[in-house]
């Protein structure tokens, strides 16, 4: 439980794009803000310029002595010195969505769910409501360039945009009044044995959407319309609005048109009642059409208007780590993706050679967690198919995530597996495995030529080359 009045207020891990979110909301509101991570980063300096007191590294002195809180990331083990140092000195911990869940709970939180696409969403939600005036406070896991504060965005209204992380069931920390299932998909398979434990997550979350509440679900994702199937008349008996949204005939708003025009997406939304809005995205992909399609059909649930939501749409500008364009020289294009899901490779590695026909596409990817990549390792082998060139950098570990039978696993087996699928396919193109990102620098430096489109795509620290390849 948040203490009633907090002075000070110390986090672990504070350099993830969520914990650092929480930063700065608690130093927006008068509380003193310390904490501590175990490596440097553009978050930390970030945090550090706002004049929040950053620890490289863990040790119990780092816990300021006026200590009344302590947030924690759950990627934080029990046995950390600092969380030690609180149990010692009786201090209350929470985690990071703890935390918001209670911080937030007088508040209408509109949450953005689903396997994929969240961060994108969520930036466009809030981007949406901000151009029309509707002045939410909004906590994205990405950054976006419009925010003054990045992954943050203050407003004075009863509307919070929140990501609503699945893993380790993060969303269930919040009671939202509007929640948006983008799809369902296994993973995160040490939370989530099987389908069904993902399902029963998301079973669970819409029990606790409040009464009168708005749910926006996918209507091209069978899990999601399996889901709400079943849940239609518990939700509808506590009068809560089901809306869905996709490219099939069957979604009460439909992507009814679609086109690729002059480097920009335009597309035409039909409602049930048969009228058409017509909209312009600057950020390439289907799913982007679909992530925009879920944002704009909470708004239109909410009251805003078609004609502020057209304007808003085409002034999306893109956020950090998502198909984000980073370096132009010599006509070679290098773009940062955060990708690290196959069905998210794969939709990324098409919006790429549907925006950039003719191009050579080189994929640079770090698979992120061994768990994960063992578990998903044929859909891994596939999900690479339209990439003209790859490298495969090696798993980027995930501390406390994994067990003894994953460290078998390795990038190579990803490289052979390519390389087998590939002499089935009777295709070549090059393939490399890298040790690290630094390795990979390297090959791309190597491969480059005129005309390519270099992607740079993974969860895990290999967004730091991006920058790099084209010096």
């Amino acid at each position: 439980m948040i203490p009633k009045r907090m002075k000070a207020v110390h986090l672990i891990g504070i350099g993830g794009v969520n914990m650092s979110g929480v930063a700065k909301l608690l130093r927006r509101a008068g509380v003193s803000v310390s904490g501590s991570d175990t490596t440097a980063s553009e978050l930390t300096h970030e945090l550090e310029e706002l004049g929040i007191q950053v620890f490289i590294g863990h040790d119990a002195d780092n816990v300021p002595p006026d200590c009344d809180l302590i947030i924690y990331s759950s990627a934080v083990p029990e046995l950390n010195p600092e969380r030690a140092e609180g149990r010692r000195r009786n201090l209350p911990q929470m985690t990071n969505f703890a935390f918001l869940g209670e911080w937030t709970k007088d508040k209408r939180v509109l949450l953005v769910s689903g396997t994929h696409g969240k961060s994108t969403t969520t930036a466009m939600l809030g981007f949406m409501l901000e151009l029309s005036h509707y002045d939410p406070t909004v906590i994205v896991g990405s950054r976006l360039s419009s925010f003054p504060d990045g992954n943050v965005r203050f407003g004075e209204s009863d509307l919070d945009v929140i990501e609503g992380d699945e893993y380790a069931r993060h969303f269930l920390e919040f009671q939202p009044y509007g929640l948006i299932i983008n799809n369902i998909e296994p993973d995160h398979f040490d939370i989530f044995p099987d389908l069904d434990a993902v399902m029963n997550a998301f079973r669970t979350l819409l029990s606790q959407i409040q009464s009168k509440g708005i749910v926006i679900a996918n209507a091209d994702d069978q899990n999601v319309q399996t889901l709400i199937g079943q849940e239609r008349a518990a939700l509808e008996a506590r009068g809560i609005s089901i809306q869905t949204f996709g490219f099939g005939s069957h979604a009460d708003q439909q992507v009814a048109e679609y086109a690729i025009r002059g480097g920009e997406q335009v597309f035409t939304l039909r409602n049930t009642r048969g009228l058409m809005t017509r909209f312009r995205l600057q950020v390439p992909g289907k799913m982007n059409i679909m992530n925009a399609t879920g944002a704009l059909t909470l708004c239109q649930a909410l009251g805003v208007p078609s004609t502020v939501l057209q304007d808003a749409v085409e002034a999306f500008p893109g956020i950090w780590r998502r198909f984000e364009t980073v370096a132009e020289q010599d006509d070679i294009m290098v773009i940062s993706d955060y990708g690290h899901h196959p069905t998210a490779i794969a939709a990324t590695l098409e919006a790429a050679k549907d925006f950039y026909p003719g191009k050579r596409l080189i994929l640079a990817f770090q698979p992120h967690h061994r768990n994960r990549t063992k578990h998903l390792f044929e859909k891994f082998v596939e999900s690479f198919d339209k990439a003209d060139a790859l490298i495969l950098v090696e798993i980027y570990d995930v501390a406390g995530r994994d067990n003894k039978d994953d460290e078998k696993i390795s990038s190579r087996d990803l490289q052979d597996a390519v390389l087998k699928r590939d002499l089935e396919r009777t295709i070549s193109r090059p393939i490399e495995y890298a040790a690290d990102p630094d390795a990979a620098l390297e090959i791309l430096r190597r491969w480059k030529r005129r005309g390519d489109v270099i992607l740079v795509m993974g969860a895990g620290d290999i967004y730091k080359i991006a920058n790099s390849v084209l010096k």
